[in-house]
């Protein structure tokens, strides 16, 4: 942090530790409070009206039963300003990052105690910049179809919170917003993200450089066919070349549990997510214990439920066996040559 930096915490502090109390959130959300309010609104914060919900709402696939929560959960300046303090920077700072693959600080969790205008914060954030995405989508060519593909993201990690946790929301609003500045993209069975090589590759002779090019790739639910890889790869490659000429990418990264090497002990060796791993090198760091994501994103349920899992599938019984060995799950990162 600069002098001026540090002159601006301390100015800020106070109000932010207002807020911080008002929210009833942790003290550790203090910086993600100080990122946000270095991103005052330079004009007024206009959410879409009613009917501009609406038309959004069909274009985006939401559910009836988060169209009738998020109606409900409008923000309102004058009823929760502290809320509303946190979606003008939260819109300030998308508009402003429109492209930018530069990380995002995170935005803070929201505690539950706020009700549905909490949950809901997030996704008026992301209603209110679609213009702006759009905007930006069109600067580049990207056509309608995918344009909505990507935003579209929405509707998913909306139903995923709902399945999970039995109520409506939003709590990936930190991978949604790479979605609402122009940086994932959905293109056949993958979804590809506008990034740079921020890991040690290890020491294979072709290994990308820390700081190079690189689509990040992220894996929907389905299966994860060869044939559907090696075409969503091929449909990436003519897109990015189109649409972003000025960002070269000669290399593809993921970090996903689906690349944990441990699978190869419950998995066949011609299985799609054995084949799928064998298409990368993998970094020396094994990361973290993951255990409870990787239930989440399988089972859609919380890991307390571990005991009443479903075991219909080799897959399913691997995780829950695994993890009831008194193992862990991780996430790892891995990089391929980008097909030219």
């Amino acid at each position: 942090m600069t002098p001026n930096d540090s002159s601006r915490y301390r100015n800020d502090l106070p109000e932010i530790e207002r807020l911080i109390a008002e929210l009833g959130l942790p003290p550790s959300a203090v910086l993600k409070l100080y990122e946000l309010a270095q991103h005052p609104p330079q004009d007024e914060v206009r959410l879409p009206d009613e009917a501009e919900s609406a038309e959004l709402l069909d274009r985006l696939g939401i559910s009836a039963a988060d169209r009738i929560d998020l109606a409900e959960a409008r923000p309102d300046l004058r009823a929760t300003p502290e809320l509303w303090w946190l979606l003008e920077r939260c819109v300030t700072l998308l508009r402003e990052r429109q492209g930018s693959v530069a990380p995002l600080a995170p935005w803070p969790d929201l505690p539950d105690e706020l009700g549905p205008v909490g949950r809901y914060l997030y996704v008026w954030v992301m209603l209110t910049v679609v213009a702006d995405v759009r905007r930006f989508h069109r600067s580049r060519g990207i056509s309608d179809d995918h344009s909505w593909a990507a935003l579209g993201v929405l509707a998913g990690q909306l139903n995923n919170r709902r399945a999970l946790h039995g109520q409506g929301g939003l709590h990936t609003q930190n991978w949604v917003t790479h979605h609402y500045r122009g940086a994932i993209y959905p293109l056949g069975r993958l979804h590809f993200e506008r990034t740079m090589i921020t890991f040690d590759p290890g020491p294979a002779p072709d290994a990308p450089r820390c700081g190079a090019p690189a689509l990040g790739l992220h894996i929907p639910e389905g299966r994860l066919t060869p044939e559907s890889c090696d075409d969503a790869l091929a449909l990436a490659a003519r897109f990015f070349a189109e649409h972003f000429p000025d960002e070269p990418y000669r290399y593809a990264t993921c970090a996903s549990w689906v690349l944990d090497p441990q699978l190869k002990e419950y998995l066949a060796p011609d299985s799609n997510i054995i084949r799928f791993q064998e298409r990368f090198t993998l970094t020396p760091d094994t990361g973290p214990d993951s255990n409870p994501t990787v239930v989440e994103f399988i089972f859609k349920r919380p890991i307390a439920e571990l005991d009443q899992l479903p075991r219909e599938t080799s897959l399913q019984r691997g995780i829950v066996d695994h993890i009831r060995s008194g193992r862990s799950w991780h996430f790892r990162t891995g990089w391929l040559v980008f097909p030219s």
